[in-house]
């Protein structure tokens, strides 16, 4: 019988999932054409995308890496993960926390500070950085948490045994 992981874990990775999901969703919307969001005019923002290698590159291309967070998430709770050994599994989520934390929570404090002292925002509302940027941070946040929290599984019954018969071996500090 495979252990069961971790409530924390398993709600942490289920998190990350609706993060990814949500940011996938805008970013799909945009790369079919949708302008929720946008403030800039048409011309400016289609001029935006060209930029950032066109609409299917700098759209589409994002929602494929928002899916698979969230397989990465997945694999650290399901028990279908376990066909991958858990050292790789376990780092590409630090490397996605290491990434997405930073950049959520920086772009973030970015976004709240420059809607505070009045600066404009010229492509997108401030609603869509903020939404953005928490995707991020939950989603590198997530990643951290079900890391962590994988990390050690239950003991087995045959250590709990060993624990038991030989207590000053398992708690050397209860024999003092």
């Amino acid at each position: 019988m495979t252990p069961a992981p971790h409530k924390q874990a398993v709600t942490a990775a289920l998190l990350g999932c609706a993060a990814a999901g949500g940011y996938a969703v805008l970013k799909a919307a945009w790369a079919l054409g949708s302008t929720v969001g946008v403030t800039a005019d048409p011309a400016a923002w289609e001029a935006f995308l060209a930029r950032m290698g066109g609409r299917t590159l700098a759209l589409s291309g994002t929602v494929p890496l928002a899916l698979l967070a969230a397989v990465i998430l997945l694999s650290l709770v399901q028990p279908w993960g376990r066909r991958v050994p858990r050292r790789v599994r376990a780092s590409l989520a630090w490397i996605g926390a290491a990434v997405m934390t930073p950049v959520g929570l920086l772009g973030l404090g970015g976004t709240i500070g420059d809607a505070l002292a009045g600066r404009p925002f010229p492509l997108l509302t401030p609603a869509i950085y903020i939404y953005v940027y928490g995707c991020f941070a939950v989603l590198g946040l997530s990643f951290a948490v079900a890391a962590r929290r994988t990390r050690e599984l239950p003991p087995s019954p045959a250590s709990a045994r060993a624990g038991r018969l030989a207590p000053s071996f398992a708690h050397p500090q209860e024999d003092r």
